[in-house]
């Protein structure tokens, strides 16, 4: 890397490092409009509230690095242009490709410490932030929840009225049993007064069973206790619900385990995992999103014409992401293609207009 390559790395800098920081205000001002209010209504004090922000920067930064990324390019470019710069390299023997390659370098650069975040720093500050807000707001749920619960577990559905003492309890419990293991005819229904972890098994109280065949009622049968055929565990009833902000990779790809074992949908978690990752790639995108646009606008005006063009780039990305993203979600799409899908989309086009741009606009 030349010196001309570092001087054009430390311009876009210049420019990303502002608009970063602008753009971090502003999501935390509209934030503290919706939300500031609600949680000195519930009782937290002033300075619970400002580190219960503070602890969101982390989510923020790697939210807004690929915009202020999109804006940094665009604006170091019409920047050069307007100086005459461009004008020097391109005469100097650099084509579109070679002066490209600093702005990628520093949108890397900027990707790798977006991952980073994402998977150390936000996750924590995340679980921290919310906490505080469940614990002045009650209970904050649980992985399987504490009334209504419903369940499958190697082809038994299993419905629980609520659960008491941590989990440890289980009140009003119902087990269903198909014929062949698979949801259909059914075999045997348990139901039970309650149901208590012993011993690593749950033993129900005053039981009745009633067997099945063929789908009529064959027989007919009451005892007073029994081991009910539930795998789940106490500390899953009980455990804090984490949302997928507050969870690195790692973390999502044990959850979403626990739920295929669980027999509870999966899906949603494990299209957030690809996404995760596709994160660290969005400011690589939309810097190489900016370039064509940045050499091709108008020198009179390019500034802001440029932040324009940058807010309406941003827009139609995210809203082909948000689709994408939404096809997976539904199971209509591989969690990858969702994640990743758009990303190849923009970037393939970006790149394919980078390559087509024989020289800059220079009026």
């Amino acid at each position: 890397m030349n010196r001309l390559d570092r001087y054009i790395i430390k311009k876009w800098f210049f420019s990303f490092i502002p608009a970063l920081i602008v753009l971090i205000t502003v999501y935390l001002a509209g934030e503290a409009v919706f939300s500031m209010t609600e949680l000195l209504k519930k009782g937290f004090s002033v300075s619970t509230v400002f580190l219960h922000f503070t602890l969101k920067i982390p989510t923020i930064f790697y939210q807004m690095a690929p915009v202020a990324s999109l804006i940094a390019s665009l604006l170091t470019m019409t920047g050069m242009k307007k100086s005459g710069e461009i004008t020097a390299i391109f005469v100097s023997g650099w084509g579109v490709l070679r002066l490209s390659v600093p702005f990628i370098a520093a949108s890397v650069a900027i990707g790798l410490f977006t991952f980073y975040v994402n998977e150390t720093l936000a996750p924590g500050a995340n679980r921290i932030s919310r906490d505080m807000v469940r614990s002045g707001s009650g209970p904050g749920g649980s992985v399987l929840g504490k009334e209504r619960i419903w369940l499958i577990e190697d082809g038994r559905v299993i419905h629980i009225h609520s659960t008491r003492e941590e989990g440890t309890i289980l009140l009003e419990p119902t087990v269903l049993q198909f014929e062949g293991g698979k949801i259909g005819d059914l075999e045997l229904r348990t139901d039970a007064l309650q149901a208590r972890w012993e011993n690593g098994q749950w033993i129900a109280e005053k039981v009745h069973e009633r067997r099945f065949s063929g789908g009529l009622l064959m027989d007919v049968r009451t005892r007073d206790q029994t081991a009910l055929p539930i795998k789940t565990q106490p500390a899953e009833f009980f455990r804090v619900r984490r949302k997928p902000e507050e969870m690195n990779i790692h973390d999502l790809k044990q959850y979403v385990a626990s739920l295929k074992k669980a027999g509870l949908p999966s899906n949603w978690h494990h299209v957030r995992i690809y996404r995760k990752s596709s994160a660290a790639a969005l400011s690589l995108i939309f810097t190489v999103l900016a370039l064509p646009v940045g050499l091709l606008v108008p020198l009179r005006g390019g500034a802001a014409v440029g932040v324009s063009l940058s807010i309406l780039l941003a827009v139609v990305f995210w809203s082909v992401f948000s689709l994408f993203l939404s096809l997976g979600y539904s199971g209509l799409i591989p969690p990858p293609v969702s994640a990743w899908g758009s990303q190849v989309l923009f970037l393939s086009v970006a790149a394919a207009s980078l390559a087509l741009i024989r020289k800059p606009r220079l009026t």
